[in-house]
């Protein structure tokens, strides 16, 4: 690399910064009530009616009662979530990227440059970890929780599910995925009382359907718009492959991954949030919820007593080591996706 001269007029270049961006569909979409609480962990009722017709009653014998429909109360505890970014001495005294080689900002001004960037990369993170956590609801039922010192498993005991086989894949010769659709968005009206308007298709699901003759035939009667395919990209990671109009639902492909280094931490792989050959029925009527347990964190004193329990989706903390001079800041999470209508959804293995 060549010396920079000192003598030389030099203009800083504008700085090249390529981060990831965050994309969060299922939980700008689905997730969007939040509920903090004060408590470690998280009580959750899951309520269900059904389909009970009033009774016949002769006019002289009066009303009959009706028993109170029950509920069933779980108490979940969500992960926590403490990333953490370590600010030395070193970090001061040497030029940010992107500042002036020559009379920049201060070590003071560095410190609150730096403190605004870890914070900001530490929520970026915490971010990715719920829209993973959402994407692991929906496609499984269940949230692995999985670090050092953990291995454990929340489990929503989702049962809608369907997993084709031989031809009847979507790239086999008797498939026809127009009316797997119509089976478990009914099977989600029937038991999850609600209608499934949005379809998530991995992007090789997504190939088979527009390929597959009895779309393409449908395609074709255009005086019925029954189905229209107009594929565009839109923001949040989305691309809008089109509507079956006969079902009010339109569908979509996301693109988004995320970095498993826990599985085979030597060797950390890039893994797409919605997995391959995978279909998502969903309906943005259904009741989900993000809930926010309470952090707890001692009050900077140093005392063991002196412990403060905060309630929110992000509690901020920080706190210096010497010897060498060290501050950590880090950012705190509890946070538990949960879906109060386990019924409202259904997942398919298409391919």
């Amino acid at each position: 690399m060549p010396e920079i001269s000192i003598f030389e007029p030099r203009t800083m270049g504008k700085i090249v910064s390529r981060m990831p961006p965050v994309h969060t569909f299922f939980k700008s979409t689905f997730y969007r009530r939040v509920n903090t609480f004060a408590t470690k962990s998280v009580d959750v009722d899951f309520k269900k009616g059904n389909r009970e017709l009033a009774p016949f009653v002769h006019r002289k014998i009066g009303g009959k009662t009706i028993p109170n429909s029950g509920y069933q109360t779980k108490s979940y505890t969500p992960p926590l979530l403490a990333p953490n970014k370590l600010t030395t001495v070193d970090d001061l005294a040497d030029r940010r990227p992107g500042e002036s080689l020559y009379g920049g900002m201060s070590p003071a001004e560095r410190a609150v440059q730096k403190l605004a960037d870890d914070f900001a990369e530490l929520d970026e993170m915490i971010t990715r970890r719920e829209e993973w956590m959402a994407a692991q609801l929906f496609f499984t039922g269940k949230i692995p929780v999985v670090g050092e010192g953990l291995k454990e498993e929340i489990d929503f005991s989702f049962t809608n599910k369907e997993t084709l086989s031989g031809t009847k894949k979507w790239d086999g010769a008797a498939a026809d995925p127009l009316e797997d659709l119509k089976r478990w968005r009914l099977d989600v009206q029937k038991k999850g009382f609600v209608n499934c308007n949005i379809c998530v298709m991995a992007n090789d699901a997504a190939a088979a359907f527009v390929k597959n003759e009895n779309v393409k035939s449908l395609l074709d009667v255009k005086s019925y718009d029954l189905a229209v395919i107009r594929p565009r990209e839109l923001p949040n990671g989305l691309t809008y492959v089109g509507t079956v109009s006969g079902m009010g639902m339109d569908i979509y492909t996301y693109n988004e991954w995320y970095l498993d280094n826990w599985t085979n931490p030597a060797a950390p792989e890039q893994k797409p949030l919605v997995p391959e050959g995978k279909v998502l029925l969903a309906s943005t009527a259904a009741a989900y919820s993000m809930n926010y347990g309470a952090v707890t964190l001692l009050d900077g004193s140093g005392v063991a007593e002196n412990f403060v329990t905060v309630e929110g989706p992000r509690v901020a903390d920080s706190w210096t080591k010497r010897n060498p001079a060290r501050r950590f800041v880090q950012l705190n999470s509890n946070p538990l996706p949960v879906p109060h209508e386990v019924d409202s959804w259904f997942v398919a293995t298409v391919l």
